[in-house]
């Protein structure tokens, strides 16, 4: 299906970079000013809305890579509007299922595959780990009419996570922060992408997890011993000119780029088609994904300006 009821072309998000908390309403304005917000996003593949059984033809340096979308989630934190003077528009996140909001910090959970079928219900993955519930929208109140540019973080403030970290296990956590907890490391994955493949017929798997890494710990729970990880590995998203009737999209292909689809079937073993990224920087696979993302895999530092995932219709 085409987005022809989003009429804006994509464009790349790019600009200076978000930071600081999730915006909240500032002193000079009140609650009653504001109005309800959503906002929107979905998952693209040459400008076309893709998700539980798409096939993504043409990938790869011969176009011989075709993908089956399995999981695709991510949080958002930190989410910013900006006037047209480029001053901060308020902004209060609502409560729900998928949106978590707290003196910590907030976080929404983009979901935008479910359980449905084929890859999706996790046919050909030998880990799969879709949820079937989906959410494609951050909603809230603001002043929707002066929003003219955008800024958010993909991932879990770090102040938040050392929080949920502390006081819940990965199973009583707080709706959606129960989600996406990152058990090896005791920390949470900012973003998921699972998938299977096939080059020339060969079948494959594909798992693109960007995370933060030396997140510390006791050995049962992160962040004990520090207040933020090693390596942040946020991915950072600011974009001008957006309205509110404008939908943010990942661009697969772009995620995707420049991969040679080829994975070690055992360490040191021969090569099979895959992909696999867990943000370690000695993987092959992530240094190219994650300067796609516009992240440094050495320091886990974030740019919106190289930030090619991202787009905008």
């Amino acid at each position: 299906m085409h987005l022809s009821t989003l009429p804006r072309a994509v464009r790349t998000l790019a600009s200076l970079g978000a930071a600081a908390l999730v915006a909240t309403a500032c002193e000079s304005s009140s609650p009653e000013d504001l109005d309800p917000f959503t906002l929107n996003f979905a998952a693209v593949y040459q400008g076309n809305a893709v998700g539980c059984g798409s096939v993504l033809s043409n990938l790869g340096a011969g176009g011989t890579v075709s993908v089956e979308l399995s999981d695709l989630r991510f949080y958002v934190s930190n989410l910013k509007f900006y006037n047209e003077a480029g001053d901060e528009v308020p902004v209060e996140l609502a409560s729900n299922d998928f949106q978590y909001n707290s003196d910590d910090g907030d976080v929404a959970l983009i979901d935008l595959t479910s359980t449905t079928g084929g890859a999706c219900g996790g046919a050909g993955l030998s880990a799969p780990e879709g949820t079937a519930r989906t959410n494609t929208v951050i909603t809230g109140q603001s002043v929707p009419g002066e929003v003219h540019s955008i800024s958010f973080d993909v991932g879990v403030p770090q102040h938040l996570m050392k929080t949920i970290l502390a006081t819940h296990t990965d199973a009583d956590a707080p709706s959606p922060l129960a989600e996406m907890h990152w058990s090896w490391a005791y920390a949470y994955r900012h973003f998921v992408l699972n998938f299977t493949m096939a080059d020339g017929g060969t079948p494959g798997e594909g798992y693109v997890h960007v995370g933060s890494t030396g997140c510390g710990g006791d050995g049962t729970r992160a962040m004990t011993d520090r207040e933020t990880c090693d390596l942040i590995n946020t991915p950072t998203v600011h974009y001008d000119h957006f309205h509110m009737t404008d939908t943010v999209a990942v661009d697969v292909g772009a995620m995707l780029a420049n991969l040679d689809f080829q994975v070690e079937q055992t360490m040191g073993g021969p090569l099979v088609p895959g992909v696999a990224t867990h943000s370690m920087p000695m993987q092959p696979d992530t240094p190219i994904v994650f300067a796609n993302f516009g992240l440094d895999a050495m320091t886990g530092v974030a740019s919106a300006a190289t930030n090619a995932v991202f787009v905008v219709q």
